[in-house]
């Protein structure tokens, strides 16, 4: 069987009294930062372009000359782009955005500073980012797998090894270039689920937990299944019993029956991808030949 991958563990973003005794993290991160800050940060850049087009613009007629008309479209593109790259602050710097346009085209006698008002959304933004992010934490330890969010109201949930079923990936092709994507692990329970992106709602469905714009996606999935197939595999204790003529199992039918539950737990391991076509053969004689 493939050993856990050993990753790198900042023991600092998960506290040691949140782990019990004889508890190893085997894995932890945050979302990805580009996710986090790029949006944030194109937000605030294209607010100062916006600024700056509005102070050029101000005091000129639509048809005065052509420069008019570049400087009004450059600023109607700007807006566009801040709606379609953030859902939430792009459409309020949007708005602020549309009312500063209005204010230029009718020459409204207003401070200028107005026109820097997109920019700041844009800083706020990049300062609430950058605080959901920095409390935000995902981890997995040989027991359960640990999720905590929140800046002023905490929110730490775990999940047992034993409750989880299985482990997906979701990976669109914009998210697949910039390197990340969202695990979901399915559970055996029928509530509780959390998404991390939207921690006060339930999933809809089941308990289904999800971990939203995870760095290397695929890593965090093969050490989850990892622990999963470690966690179900079964334990075959030997229990000395008197021989009886009688008794329907042999010694070679016993092993027969553990032999038969290996091969099909090593086939499992290899279609996970887990263990190598090579390893698998090399495994499978193994066991047939102790028959």
């Amino acid at each position: 069987m493939n050993s856990i991958p050993k990753t790198k563990v900042n023991r600092s973003r998960f506290s040691i009294k949140r782990l019990v005794p004889g508890e190893k993290i085997l894995w932890e991160g945050r979302p990805s930062v580009i996710v986090y800050f790029l949006r944030s940060l194109l937000l605030t850049i294209f607010g100062f372009i916006f600024a700056l087009s509005a102070l050029l613009q101000e005091g000129k007629t639509i048809t005065s000359d052509l420069g008019s008309y570049f400087f009004l479209l450059l600023m109607l593109v700007l807006i566009a782009l801040m709606i379609i790259i953030h859902r939430k602050w792009g459409i309020a710097e949007g708005i602020v955005a549309m009312i500063v346009v209005v204010i230029v085209v009718f020459d409204v006698q207003i401070t200028k500073a107005i026109f820097l008002a997109p920019a700041i959304i844009g800083l706020v933004a990049l300062v609430v980012e950058y605080l959901v992010w920095s409390h935000t934490y995902f981890a997995i330890s040989d027991r359960r797998i640990m999720t905590q969010t929140g800046i002023f109201s905490l929110l730490f949930v775990d999940t047992q090894i034993d409750r989880l079923q299985n482990v997906s990936v979701s990976q669109p092709f914009i998210e697949r270039i910039l390197g990340y994507g969202d695990v979901m692990f399915a559970t055996a329970g029928e509530m509780g689920g959390i998404d991390s992106n939207a921690w006060t709602q339930k999933m809809s469905k089941g308990g289904a937990i999800v971990w939203e714009n995870i760095p290397r996606p695929f890593e965090v999935r093969r050490i989850a299944e990892t622990i999963i197939l470690q966690s179900n595999r079964p334990q075959v204790q030997y229990v000395p019993q008197a021989y009886s003529p009688a008794s329907p199992a042999t010694p070679a039918s016993s092993y027969s029956v553990e032999a038969s539950e290996r091969l099909e737990k090593l086939k499992e391991m290899r279609d996970k991808n887990l263990i190598s076509e090579e390893e698998f053969q090399r495994k499978r004689q193994e066991i047939i030949g102790r028959l």
